[in-house]
This record gives C-alpha cells, sequence and structure tokens, in this order.
C-alpha cells in the first residue's frame, strides 16, 4: 500500500486545520468546563463534538468520572473523558468487540503516557492537592475556587492529546 505523496503546502494546509480543530475543541472544553460540566463531561463532550461524533447522552455518561470517578479522587475525569472519547472513535475503525477493545487500549495507554508525561500523575487527588474523598475537604475546594484554578490545564490538554492520538483516523 503506497500513501499518496501530499505536497508541502497541502501538508501545511491540512496540518493548520488540524491544529485549529484541536484549538477550537480545547476551547469548546474549557466553556463547557466553566459552566455547568465536570472534567469528564466537558473532555468527552468536546472531543466527540470535534469528530463529528456527539450524541446527547455524553454528559450523562460522563458525569459519574468527575472528581476522580464520583469525587473519590481516583483517575481524573478528563483523563476518564478522553479515554472513552477515544473509545467512541475507534468504533469507526472497528466494530468487532475485541479489535476495538485492543485499538483502544492502545490509544489509552498512549495517551495516559502523554498525560503523565506533562502532569506527572492521572489521580485527580495527586493533581488537585485535594483529599477529595473527604466532604469538608470538598467543601473547602469548592468554595475555594481551586478546581477552577487547578483543572483547566488537565481538561485543555486531554483534548489535545487525544485529538493530537487520534488525527490519522479522522
Amino acid at each position: 500500500m503506497w500513501k499518496r505523496l501530499v505536497s508541502r503546502q497541502e501538508f501545511n494546509s491540512q496540518f493548520h486545520r488540524l491544529n485549529i480543530m484541536i484549538e477550537d475543541a480545547s476551547q469548546h472544553a474549557l466553556r463547557l468546563f466553566s459552566k455547568d460540566y465536570n472534567c469528564a463531561q466537558s473532555v468527552m463532550k468536546a472531543i466527540l463534538v470535534a469528530v463529528d461524533m456527539d450524541f446527547n447522552e455524553i454528559v450523562f455518561l460522563a458525569a459519574g468520572l468527575g472528581g476522580g470517578v464520583s469525587h473519590e479522587g481516583n483517575v481524573c475525569g478528563a483523563v476518564s473523558g478522553a479515554v472513552a472519547a477515544l473509545g467512541v472513535i475507534n468504533s469507526r475503525i472497528s466494530n468487532d468487540v475485541q479489535q476495538h477493545k485492543q485499538n483502544t487500549y492502545i490509544d489509552g495507554e498512549k495517551f495516559i503516557q502523554r498525560f503523565k508525561k506533562e502532569h506527572s500523575t492521572i489521580i485527580c487527588r495527586d493533581l488537585t492537592g485535594i483529599n477529595i474523598s473527604n466532604k469538608a475537604s470538598l467543601d473547602k475546594a469548592i468554595r475555594d475556587g481551586t478546581f477552577e484554578r487547578t483543572c483547566p490545564a488537565f481538561v485543555e490538554n486531554a483534548v489535545r492529546y487525544a485529538l493530537e492520538l487520534v488525527e490519522n483516523k479522522l
């Protein structure tokens, strides 16, 4: 199989369009996060809107993933939302359950490696510095705006990393 060679101009144009799409999706996720959506909902919705795979139930599906899965402080909701979106995107490539699962594991592992390289961890309580499973700590963090200050970088980067990872699948 030979891939068609593209001119430098065509390559630059495709690269520019991809960068605009990623920037638009990142900004969309930040707008959602600044409103009523949690990290997982914002990331999953923005990624799937960007690749024309949006569906109404996304925000409901991802709701429990925020706060490190239901305020337990475990895997960051932005990470969970991105990996879930990768699974939806991989359904374009294969609807065989085993193959789809393997493709999603591979993409998920690559995504997590990139996220960890930038942020050192994927664990919500370590990223935020909050023992989010403790109600008093959670309430204080909500009151003092900890999540609004800390989490936008995780939301933005999760969208960016996921879309860069799947650019050749779009």
